[in-house]
């Protein structure tokens, strides 16, 4: 899952006002923005095999630091740990503020589970576990699209656009999520360099969360 991760993030911006929007893009997919690292480090191991699944070629050998549930759930710690004693300790409701960003964290694993073929473990090799619905194109970009548009509507709802453009930055952004996840799963050529991979897919996570912090300053 890609843009759907994102769904995350303005459901809790929602939820918790006072959390950044950008930092929700960045937590939602933390563990990401770890493991493509890990994978050129050797830490964890990505094969690209052609075809491995009908969205991409990614054949998730071993990352349980990352992608295994209790890892997850101890990034989901740090990011916790971070924002209540460090990021937001002045702030009145730091407490809530840290547990939505610890949630963003954690619910990467969860949204995984719904795509991945049965790659991630609950701590470190087998069981592993995974719906599979990356074999199905087109199932998996519509779940992802129906994410993000139901949580756009919730974000919405809960915050007030300050001028014009705050009317309809969010929209805009969100068809634009939807837009890069249909040439990624439709138009673009599969990458077969780990390299490249990693860079485009750190790089494209980086930008969208400046994207979201600037969408998040026309709503109040």
């Amino acid at each position: 899952m890609f843009v759907g991760h994102y769904a995350a993030a303005f459901a809790l911006k929602g939820k918790e006002k006072s959390a950044s929007l950008g930092m929700l893009f960045i937590a939602t997919q933390f563990v990401d923005i770890l493991f493509f690292p890990f994978t050129l480090l050797g830490i964890e191991r990505l094969n690209l095999v052609e075809n491995f699944t009908a969205v991409n070629n990614f054949d998730l050998e071993y990352m349980p630091f990352t992608h295994g549930l209790l890892g997850s759930f101890l990034w989901s710690a740090v990011f916790y740990a971070l924002y209540y004693f460090i990021f937001a300790k002045n702030k009145a409701d730091k407490k809530s503020i840290a547990l939505v960003m610890g949630l963003g964290v954690m619910s990467h694993w969860f949204a995984d589970l719904l795509v991945h073929t049965p790659d991630l473990p609950i701590i470190n090799g087998d069981p592993k576990l995974g719906f599979g619905l990356w074999q199905y194109k087109g199932l998996t970009f519509a779940l992802e699209a129906v994410l993000l548009i139901i949580s756009l509507v919730y974000y919405l709802k809960k915050t007030t656009a300050k001028s014009g453009v705050g009317k309809y930055a969010a929209i805009g952004f969100v068809g634009f999520l939807l837009l890069v996840n249909f040439l990624n799963f439709y138009v673009l050529p599969s990458d077969d360099n780990l390299v490249s991979v990693a860079i485009s897919a750190l790089l494209a996570y980086f930008v969208l969360a400046g994207i979201a912090f600037w969408v998040d300053t026309k709503r109040t």
